[in-house]
């Protein structure tokens, strides 16, 4: 059975690299297994979202990292993923393979020929010119169109609440997020024509759809919570979840320490900072203002009228919250991580940009490295808890507001 067939038409530049990084994969522009990666991303965001909101989900603090998912609550997570949403489990007993099989053919092999990168295109985007430092040569794909088909893969028994539950969370991954390099800002993004049995959850608006996410996703875990050994407790006022979720949760407004910053957060998104906040940003240029963001010259120049001005992520360092890179020296300006078993922490700020509007998705969740050290002009030890990753991320967020302001771009609150 045919579930959904998609047809992807790429709104940003792709970069989805091969067995050399540097070149695109003719045959594979996009992989199955890059969609199946992502697909299970924003079904335990939804998940553990569930668990959460029913107190079921608190985690448990690590030396390295400030909070992180019980081993209870790990499987949990995995076991509803993998067999009642039925994208695949590998514990240790009911293993099972995933119900879904993806399908992706190219409607036109020539529209999804690479072309090397130009120096427009790596003077644009900050990413972009990260990986051509160097002279470094590397391809991207400007068009494709492409044809992605959910068929059923082996009989697995779910009930159409579990499919559609499913699938709903691959609506959420091809709207809300993107692929290859630089997906986390906004390259790689494809709009969605969908035809089938379950191509309404694919047309749905913004806001219909993660609601009806997390109710579908929520009817699923409360038909087996029996199957999973966890601690139910209240969440307290500030209390962060282990690992990104979606879902309202505990709203985190007056938590944030700082006057000014609560202030302008509460008018900007209504009162509200959730675990989960989508924002959706409209105007011109958005993909090359947004991109940009996260550079910090060019976040100084639009906010504060220089280069050489610190803003207030970095005069608080707080910046680290944008990020951090797997791949650090010690000589390197920047933040670093100083525990042995973590290696990177990617941003919790998920852009995906279509046409002239785009999203923000921004995850307030408590797993990060607890001990950090600013190299630049001397160097700063930094201890992270709950209440400094809420803070930055507010310093983060009101950064963002101004900057898109001021660039001349729309910014609307869309969820919750």
């Amino acid at each position: 059975m045919t579930y959904v067939e998609l047809n992807l038409t790429l709104d940003t530049p792709f970069l989805p690299g091969s067995a050399d990084p540097n070149r695109v994969d003719l045959d594979w522009p996009l992989r199955p297994s890059e969609v199946k990666g992502i697909w299970r991303w924003w079904a335990r965001a939804l998940v553990a979202g569930a668990l959460f909101e029913r107190g079921l989900l608190h985690g448990k603090e690590t030396s390295s990292i400030v909070k992180v998912p019980t081993s209870d609550e790990a499987v949990c997570i995995s076991r509803i993923v993998g067999l009642n949403l039925g994208l695949g489990y590998a514990g240790e007993r009911n293993s099972r393979a995933s119900c879904f099989k993806i399908i992706i053919n190219p409607d036109d092999q020539q529209s999804s020929l690479p072309q090397p990168v130009g120096a427009n295109l790596a003077n644009r985007l900050q990413r972009i010119r990260l990986l051509t430092l160097g002279r470094r040569s590397i391809e991207y794909v400007g068009r494709a169109s492409i044809r992605l088909i959910i068929d059923d893969h082996m009989p697995c028994g779910l009930d159409r609440t579990s499919i559609e539950a499913s699938l709903s969370a691959l609506a959420l991954a091809l709207k809300f997020s993107c692929f290859g390099k630089g997906g986390r800002r906004g390259l790689g993004c494809f709009s969605v024509r969908a035809y089938g049995p379950y191509s309404g959850l694919f047309r749905m608006d913004d806001e219909e759809l993660i609601n009806y996410a997390v109710e579908s996703v929520g009817k699923v875990v409360d038909s087996t919570l029996r199957e999973c050994r966890l601690r139910r407790g209240e969440l307290s006022r500030c209390e962060l979840p282990p690992t990104p979720i979606i879902s309202k949760g505990v709203n985190y407004i007056d938590c944030i320490e700082n006057n000014e910053v609560r202030n302008s957060i509460s008018k900007a998104l209504n009162n509200a900072l959730h675990p989960y906040t989508l924002i959706k940003v409209t105007g011109p240029n958005v993909l090359d203002t947004l991109h940009n963001f996260f550079l910090r010259p060019r976040r100084t120049i639009t906010l504060l009228g220089s280069y050489h001005v610190n803003d207030d992520l970095r005069a608080t360092y707080n910046a680290w919250v944008l990020g951090l890179p797997r791949e650090q020296k010690e000589k390197d300006t920047g933040y670093m991580i100083k525990t042995d078993d973590v290696s990177r922490r990617a941003s919790p700020f998920i852009v995906s940009v279509h046409g002239n509007g785009a999203y923000v998705s921004a995850f307030t969740s408590a797993d990060w490295p607890t001990k950090l050290e600013w190299h630049g002009a001397g160097s700063q030890n930094i201890s992270v808890d709950q209440g400094r990753v809420i803070n930055a991320t507010a310093i983060a967020l009101k950064e963002m507001i101004d900057y898109l302001s001021k660039s001349g771009l729309q910014v609307v609150r869309v969820w919750p």
